[in-house]
């Protein structure tokens, strides 16, 4: 049977996120070479970085052009009658005991344009030589030749060439960084007393660094081994800790035969786990847990990409071992393993949490006890507001596990055997429903505080020295062109004025009077506020639909320009005037008239200024004791009218909400 290269290498898949997977084929190619070999002396691999040094700007930047290859070169077994033919079969099952799947070599393919090889192999007593490059065409073999060597000793080189694009963009440039995902990859092999030397060698830069030694420096004597068993599967799990400058994330890496396949990062995975985490000696330290095992290499896909594990058993016919069970006995054997090192994690990320609960997020202690297991999870160096943000998703999944609870006591069927047991889960629900509710009203209390404050700074000075617009302080109140039809009750914040103005029937906000399905007029005037109240009670006979009427009108802070004619008294004067001349609508749609009785309240909230105080006064309105506003009834129009100047608002905002405040620790000093 033939093999057609070209077809092979078209349906091998190679993420371009796994640059140096081809070199690990070529590298652990060499190893197996090396273990064939059986010679007396060590094995030597050494591997060349070919860089792109025609396009630097200078001498400087030697050694940090563009990686356009590598030479990988061993004194193993070399290619041989018995491993020529091996290579030449697609797919070929000759390593198949050591893990090889036959179709490394195309990987090369996929990420190089050109593969060259010489070996010079030992045959009879006689050195050979045998060239040829491997090609995406025929059967892959190109200008092969053999012929009598001048070499002594086994000696075999794999030239790979011509970088694609899409893999050299993702390749790491520095020689330390290769090596440690060298290391990385083939751990099994560095662990192993037989592990050959392997050098790494960067000759653009005049650098080389021994694999062997670097691996005795960071990782050897770091390392604990583990055993967990899932589904009578055996896993081997070694932990390391890794004192390596060019590994920053923790990782857990899934191996078959020796190598890795996949890996995952652990940080936010495993509890208390930080960024930086440090040995008894105080010495930072990256954690990597690798895991090894007998199903694993069986089931690890033809590239080395992943496992033909599922996730889980949903769909499965046949329960079988699932990603998600290994995953959980691993994360058991790596949170044993890291315990010693997230102690003071625990401890540090405890302190972080009640400071910050103490002066910004009061909400949540009293949910802190029911959601450890997410706080755990949470990294110690996050900041402030990603902190609320993790902390209010603990607070809402557990609003939902509380909602899926009460569902199923609900449902649940109390016999005599389980009543004890039943009151005692009746009792932890309620529990949490009351500590929930706490936390409910704690949210509310600083979602005010935090409107005061908004508010006060609105208030000031711009850097231009002139006042935010009216419009400003309407949207923080209630948002413009809206009706309490559009607007939810957490989305307003009438309580600034009036608490009794939460409650009401219709109310509408910067909207033509001729639009509002409460009242039948052709009036164009826009209040900027309009409430229709609750009617006390619909007595029998009574036509009216509501209680009260209540304007409330913004005015420019510190605004002082305002004249008989153009003022806020003459303005809501208009406004009841049209009210009135109108006709209430009822719930069923009927035209009556607003009624003579319905009393008017009117908001006037603006600055006290000269102007103003001119005008309040000709419209024969009292001045408020504290000098900071104005109050006064129009028999005429049945209307209480009331003058609040901004500061009085605010401040009258946060007295009524200060034994709130101070039970959570919420300062109430305006501006504080």
């Amino acid at each position: 049977m033939r093999t057609d290269v070209a077809g092979r290498v078209k349906n091998t898949t190679l993420a371009a996120s796994k640059p140096l997977l081809p070199l690990y084929e070529a590298v652990v190619n060499s190893v197996q070479a090396i273990q064939d070999a059986h010679e007396e002396s060590k094995g030597r691999i050494t591997i060349r970085i070919l860089r792109d040094n025609e396009h630097l700007l200078g001498e400087q930047d030697a050694g940090f052009g563009d990686i356009i290859g590598f030479e990988v070169i061993d004194n193993g077994v070399g290619f041989n009658e018995e491993n020529y033919r091996a290579f030449e079969t697609s797919d070929t099952t000759y390593k198949a005991e050591r893990g090889g799947k036959g179709i490394g070599r195309f990987l090369w393919l996929v990420a190089f344009e050109r593969v060259e090889v010489e070996s010079h192999f030992k045959q009879n007593g006689n050195v050979r030589c045998r060239k040829f490059e491997f090609a995406p065409e025929g059967d892959g073999v190109r200008g092969m030749t053999i012929a009598d060597s001048a070499e002594i000793n086994s000696l075999t080189t794999v030239r790979l060439t011509g970088f694609r694009s899409k893999y050299q963009q993702q390749c790491p440039k520095k020689l330390e960084t290769i090596a440690t995902h060298l290391i990385e990859h083939c751990l099994e092999y560095f662990i192993r007393a037989d592990c050959p030397e392997i050098v790494l060698n960067d000759a653009s830069a005049s650098e080389s660094l021994n694999l062997n030694d670097q691996f005795e420096h960071e990782m050897a004597g770091q390392s604990t081994r583990d055993t967990v068993t899932v589904d009578e599967h055996e896993f081997y799990v070694l932990h390391v800790r890794l004192y390596s400058t060019h590994v920053n994330d923790h990782q857990l890496h899934f191996c078959a035969d020796s190598r890795v396949v996949k890996s995952e990062k652990l940080l936010g995975r495993l509890p208390n786990l930080a960024r930086h985490i440090q040995d008894d000696k105080g010495k930072d330290f990256i954690y990597a847990a690798y895991v090894d095992g007998k199903i694993l290499d069986e089931s690890v896909n033809a590239e080395r990409t992943d496992f033909t594990i599922a996730e889980d058993d949903a769909g499965l016919l046949v329960k079988t071992i699932t990603w998600s069970t290994i995953r959980t006995a691993v994360f058991e054997s790596c949170r044993n393993f890291l315990k010693p090192y997230t102690a003071p994690i625990r401890e540090q990320k405890a302190r972080r949490i009640e400071t910050f609960v103490a002066s910004d997020g009061p909400m949540y202690r009293p949910i802190l006890k029911y959601v450890e297991d997410k706080i755990d999870l949470i990294d110690l160096e996050i900041s402030d507001e990603a902190l609320d943000l993790r902390l209010y998703q603990a607070y809402h999944d557990l609003q939902v596990e509380l909602r899926t609870q009460g569902q199923q006591l609900l449902e649940k069927e109390v016999k005599d055997q389980n009543g004890d047991e039943f009151l005692r889960q009746l009792q932890e629900y309620f529990d949490k429903i009351s500590d929930i509710n706490k936390s409910d009203l704690a949210r509310y209390v600083c979602h005010r505080k935090a409107v005061l404050d908004f508010l006060h700074q609105q208030l000031t000075l711009r850097a231009d020295g002139k006042y935010r617009l009216e419009e400003r302080i309407h949207k923080i109140i209630f948002p413009l062109r809206k009706t309490s039809d559009e607007v939810q009750f957490d989305d307003h914040n009438l309580w600034l004025l009036d608490e009794k103005l939460v409650y009401h029937t219709f109310l509408a906000s910067d909207k033509p009077l001729r639009t509002n399905p409460q009242v039948s007029t052709g009036s164009r005037k826009e209040p900027d506020i309009l409430v229709f109240d609750k009617a006390c009670a619909f007595a029998t006979g009574s036509d009216v639909p509501y209680s009260a009427i209540t304007l409330v009108e913004f005015k420019r802070p510190m605004r002082d320009d305002y004249t008989s004619e153009d003022n806020p008294f003459v303005q809501i004067r208009e406004y009841i005037t049209d009210i009135r001349e109108g006709k209430a609508r009822t719930s069923d749609g009927r035209d009556i008239p607003v009624g003579k009785d319905v009393p008017f309240f009117c908001y006037i909230v603006t600055d006290i200024t000269p102007s103003l105080e001119r005008q309040a006064y000709d419209f024969e309105l009292e001045k408020t004791p504290d000098g900071q506003g104005f109050f006064g009834y129009k028999r005429q129009y049945k209307a209480y009218i009331d003058v609040i100047s901004y500061t009085k608002m605010v401040a009258d905002a946060k007295k009524r909400n200060a034994a709130f405040f101070d039970k959570l620790a919420l300062s109430t000093r305006v501006g504080k």
